[in-house]
């Protein structure tokens, strides 16, 4: 996935701009634990212009100083669901997790989870799915 991918993906409202709600619902996506001032800090770090919103050019200065690789994080929250690091996610780890986040949801909605990015209909979700998921949300 490249730079501007991820920017297109975080930058819902297709303005060009990732705004505060934005970031904070991306960052939500990859880590619940994280503070709201955390992520009130970091994104003061990367608006680097002030203006309240981050435009691709401060997105990509600040991924290249922060040596985020993309895919390794992707990578990283893909193994935290993947439970008995098979390389698939079933439902069942999707159950799992989301609701030892305190996000309680029925084994029948991460079945349906699974059903709608399960692109090779075995199941499972695989490294390669997980990313088509995060995108599409």
């Amino acid at each position: 996935m490249s730079l501007v991918e991820v920017f297109e993906t975080v930058d819902k409202n297709k303005d060009g701009k990732i705004s505060c709600d934005e970031f904070v619902e991306a960052i939500r996506v990859f880590t619940s634990s994280i503070t709201s001032e955390e992520l009130e800090n970091m994104f003061r770090v990367l608006d680097l212009d002030g203006d309240g919103q981050i435009d691709i050019e401060e997105f990509a200065l600040g991924v290249v100083l922060g040596n985020v690789n993309v895919e390794t994080a992707l990578k990283q929250t893909f193994d935290s669901y993947d439970m008995d690091g098979d390389g698939k996610i079933s439902a069942s780890d999707i159950h799992f997790v989301l609701n030892r986040q305190g996000k309680n949801h029925t084994m029948e909605e991460c079945v349906a989870m699974v059903q709608a990015v399960d692109a090779d209909g075995d199941g499972f979700v695989d490294f390669e799915e997980f990313k088509t998921m995060i995108i599409s949300n």
